[in-house]
């Protein structure tokens, strides 16, 4: 059975939307070692049972990708052929994945007019080789909460992101996604993921966004996050987050692992961000960040206990990495360290306001020009006592001003799956092991 090659527009709109309350690389040198527990993420979606396999095709079987949703059982695999969708899908079947013929021919646009490209229900579900854009709120969300409440509502009282009540199982390779209204790529609620080879580009909140999640367990490498107000963004997002291998450049802020009130499960805890180039987020084409910060490498916001490990950190007129203060709450027990940094306003900071002390945050065995406080791997060492220090004023960056999110020009064409003709059940797959100790600093 061949796919039918040609452009199409259709112009679809599903049945159901995601409610708005639930929403909220040039990759270097460095050694990724991911041992696949069963099968490769990056080359075929591996199922528990082969002969449940089932390929269908749009738009020869299917003449859109909603009826293909429709009619999709568990395994199902939909490969779409080229062409410009304009739907906007409920995905609310398990185990199947969804895959383009070519990651820049293969389009699902919104044209600024329909809410989220897909809307991801269901658990172990995977998004290959294709565009998302143009879409009021999100690229793609994966959304416990509504995985977690079948339809029923969302209970005020239950902690979603954690035990039963999340989603499990997700994955998004070679995908690009760009121009959406909130988040090119969103896991809610959402553990077991794996995020790679993606670009997210123009977005006005963040390109990557992981939130409400205890453990997250997700992995996201060999991904390029550029012109968005943030590149990552993980608020409340704990435990078995893996930044790792990848390009933050030209955003107004990189990387923020954050804890808020906003959302459940605070405070955010134990994310590694390592082996990144981050670089140059301090572009005023970007959109604005809502609350004013601007000019940042990596700044964890209140989060505790994470590891920011041998990431090249340059171009930042405010600071390379800093730590601060976030809603009512303090960073905690950060470990920075084997960090290069040059060229930033200030290379590492700890300024956190109403502070009395470093919080059993250390900084160790970085390579950089400037801190507050002065010398700062003498007072805050990582293999010793922290010593008296005066605590800093919060630094400050009037930041330029917005910029409509619409009119950021596309990312340039990207590179498609190595392999999109693998005939195997569908589905997210198993999750990944990273080998964080083989990660070294990007070349």
């Amino acid at each position: 059975m061949k796919v039918v090659h040609g452009t199409r527009s259709l112009d679809v709109t599903r049945r159901k939307s995601l409610p708005r309350n639930a929403v909220k690389h040039f990759v270097h040198s460095a050694t990724v070692i991911i041992v696949l527990l069963a099968c490769s993420f990056a080359t075929l979606a591996c199922g528990p049972d082969e002969s449940n396999a089932r390929v269908v095709f749009v738009p020869s079987d299917y003449s859109t990708i909603t009826e293909a949703l429709d009619n999709a059982q568990p395994g199902t695999t939909i490969e779409i052929g080229p062409g410009v969708y304009h739907e906007s899908l409920d995905v609310d079947v398990e185990r199947i994945t969804i895959r383009g013929t070519h990651r820049n021919d293969v389009v699902i646009d919104g044209r600024h007019q329909l809410a989220n490209g897909f809307s991801v229900l269901a658990n172990d579900v995977a998004i290959e080789n294709l565009t998302v854009r143009n879409f009021l709120q999100n690229g793609i969300v994966f959304n416990g909460i509504s995985a977690a409440s079948q339809g029923t509502g969302v209970e005020p009282k239950v902690d979603y992101g954690i035990g039963d009540d999340v989603l499990v199982g997700y994955r998004v390779s070679y995908v690009t996604t760009h121009n959406n209204g909130l988040y090119g790529i969103y896991a809610f609620a959402a553990r077991n993921g794996l995020i790679e080879y993606s670009l997210a580009s123009g977005h006005p909140d963040s390109g990557i966004y992981i939130g409400q999640c205890r453990p997250c367990e997700v992995i996201i490498t060999h991904v390029i996050a550029e012109r968005n107000a943030i590149g990552y963004y993980g608020t409340n997002a704990s435990g078995g987050v893996i930044i790792a291998s990848s390009i933050f450049r030209h955003n107004r802020l990189g990387i923020a692992p954050n804890s808020q009130n906003m959302e459940k499960l605070a405070p955010q805890a134990e994310a590694i961000v390592v082996g990144n180039v981050v670089e140059n987020n301090d572009d005023p084409a970007a959109p604005v960040i809502p609350y004013g910060y601007f000019g940042g490498g990596i700044a964890i916001g209140g989060g505790t206990r994470n590891q920011i490990l041998r990431n090249r950190i340059t171009g930042h007129d405010r600071a390379g990495i800093e730590l601060l203060g976030l809603d009512t709450f303090m960073p905690t027990g950060n470990r920075i360290e084997g960090n290069e940094l040059a060229n930033n306003g200030v290379d590492l900071a700890y300024v956190v306001r109403g502070a009395t002390n470093g919080g059993d945050n250390c900084f160790s065995s970085n390579t950089f020009t400037s801190s507050i406080p002065v010398d700062i791997e003498r007072v805050l060492p990582c293999d010793a006592a922290a010593r008296p220090f005066d605590i800093p004023a919060p630094l400050t960056l009037t930041a330029p001003p917005k910029v409509n999110y619409r009119d950021i020009p596309p990312p340039t064409d990207q590179s498609s799956m190595p392999v999109v003709t693998t005939r195997k059940p569908a589905g997210a797959g198993p999750s990944p092991v990273i080998e964080v100790s083989a990660i070294g600093l990007p070349t």
